[in-house]
Formats: structure tokens, C-alpha cells, sequence
């Protein structure tokens, strides 16, 4: 697809194609974007073929002939590794530790923090780093000495993830997961200087090497957010989902497998009414932000996945589907995206397929223009080299293997020869010496020293989550493409309903919500969770895990806390709404009741699966759209009639008041 096709979707606007006197985008010889497609083919158990490419840039480059001038700054984006003049920083998210470490792996320092914290960012000039504790809701400063840490104070944010610095590191960035919120904090008072509101689920953020833009990465947001850091702070959303169709002529705009362009779902699909007002058939969404970031000359970089969530598949969808479409279209790739966002109203942008599975963290060597990006689900870093000039091409990619085997890698650091990588699994360092590229082909790799403290998990729980993480497994999917943390990043819901076994089934939140709530399925079909586990892993096509490897994953998903809710001042509203909940007019607590607001039940809601299981509200601000299909947008839509369900409890009597105080109690759960 081309850019035009991509930005004129979204900004209804045309991209010019300056030449190379005018800067960002050339074009390259024949030759050289063949040198940039390293494809492998992955097999399923059937014979079906998916494209696996390791790097595949599918659009002209953004950059131009000369190594750039222009290079982000010194904590211009978070992560869970940094590097100063001591040594290694890392916030090790397992085990809940800030660890100061010498470069060859010796541990100087370490802090207790929240398990399960979001990023660090550090200013090098001033000895200081920033950590987001979002199990306390706050964002600590603390002096980072050669062998000591010194907690100087912090500030209160609702659930903190990402972290970024200004340029002068007088200000500091940060993505609230539960408010959906920016706040832009005064780093010598932590007092907020200002709050924006952003989409749902925002996660990585980075900061422009001049300090006047920011980009924001999102969990369920097919966009990054281009931010405006001037005096009036604005967001703009600039598109990585694709506006091209998956498997449609783009020319005729007819399917190219089989069903027409003006798509008559109930008849195509043998009387299925399930697609009838569906109008995303066939598109493919940008789900799974993480991290982000700036490279040379200002260039914007977003790794994120892509997934198909329903095709037309002419029959080969009756067992063992999930996404995707007549066992040739992949349902989850994973992709870069690089944006030149000079030109805010209509940035450029180019995409590239990658090989690594869930990329997570990156890293950026300004010196020798190299991005690196680190796969969390299949232990894989690549190397992108001069990525910011119209000579990109990948490098290498290798295995960043840790002691235990296993490395799950959320974060990347690099200085000179030196890359180094955080293992969530096993709370460890690897270090990968760029040093030897030249004579190996790819860097050879160290594991550096022992754990950097000990699991919050139980040794089930940890092998669950090494499973619940895992892609190319071709036990767990077909081919290994998916792993559970696709849909379900963080025990989360990826906010799309997947063609299953030819139903639309909305995707669920986990965490939180799986102790206690069986039955389990839209349908109530699995009596208990590790029931449920076998026969999803059977719907991905995988070709199936042992009762060991279930009752791991089961205790992973039990061990998950429950998403915070967005913060209120206003408990009035709440109480009233939670008087509306269970009044016996408004009749929703009769079948969300009980500590999981779920009766256990299925009830006959006229719905195409037939009988519906009833779901647990908890976390129910973040898990949007609603109902088995997905098909209310809104919790507003719920209330008042607009999704596909009709006979959920009665709400067409309440006022408005009353519907705000309604959604406000139900958005605290």
C-alpha cells in the first residue's frame, strides 16, 4: 500500500514525493530494496503458509543520503534500562527492584518498588532517574550515585507508565494508564505544569530532540499521538492502521478470495447473521504500542503489531480458526512504523515488517545510526542499520539467550560495542558485544551475573508467564504466529472481536477477572479456566500444551492484579450510581453480582452464539468495545440501546443524570 493511500484515509490530505535536494524521501534502486526482504516461510500443521519476513521495508525510506545531524537527547525515552557514567540502571519489573550494576553485571545499589512498575528515564547531567511506580500511583526522583540510591520526592499520577525528559531535563512526560492522560511534570518541584487527555490504554512516550513534539504509544489506539508541547499542549493522531483492505483488489475493490466488495455477510456466510453491520471485514489494526521513540533527524519510531481479526476465508474457518483468513493471511504480523512528523496535518510515513515477535523496547546508537529492537515473545534483537538515511537495511538479528534459556527481553540499552538487554522472565541482564559483528555476523551474547532479586511469582506462575508470553510456538498456534500476550497484552484485551469459528467474539480482559468467574467463553461452553485454556489454544490452531503447562498458565493469569480504575473526586456520583446498579428497576446487580459482578449464569439474550455467559465487570473502564461482538462502542451505547443486545437490564427509564452516574460507578469498578 502506498503512503498516499495510508495518510489520505486519515487526514484526508495527498503527500507530495520531494526529490532528494528536498530532503526526507528518495528512491531507492531495485536492488537495494530486494537486499532489504529477508523472508522465511512458516508452515502450519495443515500446510497453510504465512510470509514470515525478518525485515521488509514496504514503503519508500523517509531518510536521505547523508548520516543525520540531528540526534535525540539523553532520556528522550523510557524504558527499563539506561546507561551513565557509572554504570547500568534497571527497574526490573518482576521482583519490584531500581538496580545500579556495574557494566560486567556486578550489583552496587538497589530500591524496592511496586511490582509490576512501567518505565525509568535517566538524566545522566544531574545523577538523577525518574521511576514510575504505578502500584503506588507515583512518579519518583531519586539521586543515582555510583553505589547508592537517595529517594528525593515524587509526585502522585493515577497509574504512570511512560516516562520522557525534555531536552534541558526540565520537564518530565508521563502516559497515565488509568486517567489516559499526559502529564507534563516540573522535574525541581514534581509539581504538573499541565494534563492532557489522550486515547485509551497509552503506554511509551518520547520527546523530539528539539523539545517541542512528543509521541505516545498505545495498547489498543490503531494511532500514535503527535503532541504539541507548545503553550497549549494539543494531540494530534497520526494512523498506523492500514487503509487498504486485506485481500481486496485495490483497483476493482472486490475480494480477491472470493467475496464481493459490497459484502452481504448473512449470505456469504451461510446464514450467519453475525457480520451483517460489520463494516471492518477485511481491515487490519495497529494494536500493541509499547515503545517508542526518535532517531536521527528527528524521525519518529513506532514497532507495534498488526492483527486481521476477521476474512471472508471460503470454508477454511469451521475448527481450529482465529483471525486471519483462508489460511494464507497471517492474523498477527509485527511491524515498525517510522513517521516524519515535520508536517503534523499530513506526516510521512513508512512501514516495515519484522521478525521480531512482540517488539517491546528499542534503542537507538546515534553514532552509527542503528536502531535496536527486542522481540518479548520470542527472545530475538535485530539491528536496523542507518535506519534514519534512505540506505536502511537490517544488519542482524540474534538471540539474546539468558542463563535460564528463556529472556523475554522489555528493555535495550547500547553504548558503542555494548547493547545490553533486561530478561523480564528471569530478571537478568544479557550482554550483547557489537564488537564482533563483523567476525561472527551477529554479536555474540553473555548472560552477566545472577538474578537482579527474586520473582513476585510463584515458580507455576513464572513458568505460566514464560508460556503466556511465548510466539513461534506451534503448540500454542498455528505456525506460532499468535501467543496469548497478542490479544492479551498484560493479561489486558487488545479491543477487537475476532472471527472465531465463525462468530465475531469480542476479546476479554484477564487480569483480575479469571479467579471464581467460571464458566468461561462467550458461551459458557468451558466449565473451568484450564478447560477454557486447552480449547483456546485448540481454536489458535496450536497443536496443544500439557496438563502441566495449563495449570501453569492458570496460575499466571490468577496472579494477575486488577486494572486500576480511572481516579474521580467526586464520590457523590459514584454512590449514586451504585444506587441505580442495584436498584430493582435498573435490575443490572441481578446478574452481575458477587466480588467478580458475575452470577456464573448464562442467559438467552437473543444473541447469534445463542446463550451468553454473563461477564465480570471489573476493570470495565478499559475494556471497550462491549457486549460478545463488540458491537456497543461505548459504555453510553450499552446503556441506551445501541448495541447488538436488547434484553440486558433496564436503563431506557434513567435520565441523563442518571446514565452519567451509572457510567461514572461502573467505570470505578
Amino acid at each position: 500500500m502506498s503512503l498516499l493511500s495510508l495518510t489520505a484515509l486519515a487526514f484526508g490530505l495527498g503527500l507530495s514525493h520531494p526529490d532528494e535536494a528536498e530532503g526526507r524521501r528518495i528512491p531507492m534502486q531495485e536492488a537495494q530494496l530486494d537486499e532489504m526482504m529477508f523472508e522465511e516461510p512458516i508452515m502450519d500443521h495443515e500446510g497453510f503458509g504465512f510470509a514470515a519476513a525478518q525485515f521488509r521495508l514496504d514503503d519508500m525510506p523517509l531518510g536521505g543520503t547523508t548520516a543525520p545531524t540531528v540526534t535525540p537527547h539523553a532520556g528522550s525515552h523510557g524504558g527499563t534500562l539506561a546507561l551513565d557514567a557509572h554504570g547500568v540502571l534497571v527497574l526490573d519489573r518482576d521482583s519490584g527492584k531500581l538496580v545500579r550494576t556495574t557494566r560486567s553485571g556486578e550489583q552496587l545499589a538497589s530500591l524496592d518498588f511496586g511490582v509490576g512498575a512501567g518505565e525509568l528515564v535517566s538524566d545522566p547531567k544531574h545523577e538523577l532517574v525518574y521511576v514510575a511506580d504505578r502500584q503506588a500511583n507515583k512518579v519518583v526522583r531519586i539521586q543515582a550515585g555510583a553505589r547508592s540510591f537517595t529517594v528525593l520526592d515524587s509526585a502522585a499520577i493515577r497509574e504512570p507508565h511512560g516516562l520522557a525528559l525534555s531536552p534541558d531535563g526540565a520537564t518530565i512526560y508521563i502516559t497515565s494508564v488509568a486517567n489516559h492522560e499526559l502529564v507534563a511534570l516540573d522535574t525541581q518541584t514534581m509539581h504538573p505544569r499541565w494534563r492532557l487527555e489522550l486515547a485509551a490504554e497509552p503506554r511509551g512516550v518520547a520527546v523530539s530532540a528539539d523539545g517541542k513534539h512528543a509521541i505516545v504509544g498505545f495498547l489498543t489506539t490503531g494511532a500514535i499521538a503527535s503532541v504539541d508541547l507548545g503553550t497549549s499542549p494539543s494531540a494530534n493522531y497520526v494512523t498506523l492502521d492500514p487503509a487498504q483492505r486485506v485481500g481486496t483488489d485495490p483497483f476493482s475493490g472486490e475480494f480477491i478470495n472470493g467475496a464481493p466488495a459490497n459484502f452481504d455477510a448473512p449470505r456469504f456466510n451461510g446464514g450467519d447473521p453475525s457480520l451483517a453491520d460489520v463494516k471492518d471485514v477485511g481491515l487490519r489494526f495497529a494494536r500493541n504500542t509499547y515503545a517508542v521513540g526518535y532517531i536521527g533527524n528527528d524521525l519518529a519510531i513506532a514497532p507495534h503489531q498488526l492483527s486481521t481479526p476477521h476474512l471472508p476465508s471460503n470454508g477454511f474457518e469451521d475448527t481450529g480458526s482465529y483471525g486471519g483468513g483462508g489460511g494464507f493471511t497471517a492474523p498477527i504480523t509485527h511491524r515498525v512504523a517510522m513517521i516524519d512528523a515535520e508536517n503534523s496535518f499530513a506526516p510521512s510515513l513508512a512501514f516495515a515488517e519484522i521478525g521480531v515477535h512482540q517488539p517491546r523496547a528499542l534503542a537507538y546508537d546515534a553514532g552509527s545510526d542503528t536502531l535496536y529492537l527486542a522481540g518479548y515473545g520470542n527472545d530475538q534483537i535485530m539491528a536496523v542499520a542507518q535506519v534514519s538515511q534512505a540506505s536502511i537495511h537490517l544488519s542482524w538479528i540474534s538471540v539474546a539467550q539468558s542463563a535460564s534459556g528463556a529472556c523475554g527481553p522489555d528493555g535495550l540499552a547500547v553504548d558503542g560495542t555494548k547493547l545490553f538487554v533486561h530478561c523480564e522472565l528471569d530478571r537478568s541482564l544479557v550482554h550483547m558485544d557489537l564488537a564482533t559483528v563483523e567476525s561472527l555476523g551477529a554479536p555474540s551474547a553473555t548472560p552477566l551475573g545472577a538474578s537482579l532479586g527474586p520473582s513476585s511469582r510463584s515458580a507455576s506462575a513464572q513458568r505460566g508467564a514464560e508460556l503466556f508470553r511465548r510466539g513461534q510456538d506451534h503448540r500454542i498456534s498455528t505456525g506460532g504466529v499468535m501467543a496469548c500476550a497478542s490479544c492479551h497484552a498484560e493479561g489486558r484485551t487488545d479491543g477487537l472481536s475476532w472471527r472465531i469459528e465463525g462468530h465475531n467474539l469480542q476479546t476479554p480482559l484477564l487480569a483480575g477477572r479469571v479467579a471464581g468467574s467460571h464458566p468461561f467463553k462467550w458461551d459458557g461452553k468451558d466449565k473451568d479456566l484450564q478447560t477454557s485454556l486447552s480449547n483456546t489454544v485448540g481454536r489458535l490452531g496450536g497443536s496443544g500444551l500439557s496438563h502441566t503447562d495449563v495449570r501453569d498458565l492458570q496460575a499466571f493469569l490468577e496472579s494477575l492484579p486488577q486494572p486500576v480504575p480511572p481516579s474521580t473526586d467526586d464520590a457523590k456520583t459514584i454512590a449514586r450510581g451504585k444506587a441505580v446498579f442495584e436498584s430493582a428497576e435498573a435490575a443490572c446487580s441481578a446478574c452481575h453480582d458477587g466480588p467478580t459482578f458475575a452470577d456464573g449464569q448464562l442467559h438467552d439474550l437473543a444473541a447469534n452464539i445463542g446463550s451468553v455467559d454473563t461477564p465480570s465487570l471489573i476493570g470495565l473502564a478499559h475494556t471497550a468495545p462491549y457486549y460478545h461482538d463488540g458491537s456497543a462502542r461505548t459504555l453510553r451505547a450499552l446503556l441506551t440501546d445501541k448495541g447488538s443486545i436488547h434484553d440486558m437490564g433496564q436503563t431506557a427509564h434513567l435520565n441523563e443524570r442518571q446514565l452519567g452516574d451509572l457510567i461514572a460507578y461502573l467505570e470505578s469498578l
